[in-house]
């Protein structure tokens, strides 16, 4: 089962002052968590959303949505982490309803690769643990702990050929389309 992620964001008090305004577990009842209906051993979790590049610092209110989408708002950005599985005990079967439910069914190729889509954002990608491969058109590309990926609007897709769960960390900005 993947691990519930505790997020802190910080604003300011009426004086002014640095202050916590959320400490939260986010669990797979929040909206801004997808946990794919036969694929409980997924979990994609969004921690905080722009809708604007640069990003707006006043007020305190929660920014992300009761819906994940794949994509941040045109001309925003969004921090999110994903805990992918071994792609032994992935469900590919129900890839086409989790890009659904995050209103991009259609951005599946599933060629090369059942899980392989491509968006119109550049992708900041840390792997917090576990390893990955990134799969694209020609090659492949073995991700480990520690390393980091920029992933610039390519058609591109995530295979754990490993035996335990890989736990990444992405902040994804809107682009300009290459098609």
């Amino acid at each position: 089962m993947p691990r519930d992620i505790r997020r802190v964001i910080t604003g300011h008090d009426d004086d002014g002052n640095s202050v916590v305004v959320l400490d939260e577990t986010m669990t797979p009842d929040m909206g801004h968590v997808l946990t794919p209906e036969g694929q409980e051993n997924v979990r994609l979790s969004d921690v905080w959303l722009s809708r604007t590049v640069p990003a707006d610092n006043s007020g305190n209110a929660d920014t992300v949505e009761d819906k994940v989408t794949l994509e941040p708002p045109a001309g925003g950005a969004v921090f999110r982490v994903l805990e992918l599985p071994p792609d032994s005990e992935r469900n590919y079967g129900k890839m086409k309803e989790y890009f659904e439910k995050m209103g991009a069914g259609e951005r599946l190729d599933g060629q090369k690769h059942p899980g392989m889509h491509k968006t119109k954002t550049v992708d900041y990608l840390v792997i917090i643990s576990g390893e990955i491969w990134l799969i694209l058109d020609e090659e492949e590309v073995h991700l480990k702990a520690g390393d980091v990926c920029v992933q610039r609007g390519t058609l591109h897709a995530w295979s754990n050929r490993g035996d335990v769960p890989c736990l990444l960390a992405g902040i994804l900005l809107d682009a300009e389309p290459l098609d």
